[in-house]
């Protein structure tokens, strides 16, 4: 039941996307990704390293390339990511896609 309410709630994510999204806010598609890859960053230099203050600077280099190589700015991404916060149904559709592109990377 659960997937297949998950289901309804990825195709009227996607079929309403456009109405729901408003202007300076990255739309699923692009957002997904952004967050898988930066989710992944994090996980390496906090098992590289474990303690923040000896990688943050890195960490926010790789994510500045991340971001660029996207055409994306800082201010943006995280006005995107304070949005899909506030709206449950996005976030868990969000939420959802990182959790498959990440068990995808793992196959």
């Amino acid at each position: 039941m659960k997937i297949i309410s998950s289901i309804f709630c990825l195709i009227f994510v996607f079929a309403c996307q456009d109405k729901l999204i408003p202007a300076g806010i990255l739309p699923l598609e692009k957002m997904a990704p952004l967050v898988t890859e930066i989710t992944l960053l994090e996980t390496h230099y906090q098992s590289k390293y474990g303690v923040p203050s000896q990688y943050k600077a890195a960490l926010d280099g790789s994510v500045k390339k991340v971001l660029k190589k996207a055409n994306c700015n800082r201010g943006t991404f995280e006005k995107s990511l304070k949005y899909y916060a506030a709206h449950p149904t996005l976030q868990e559709v969000l939420n959802e896609t990182i959790l498959t592109n990440l068990s995808r990377k793992l196959r």
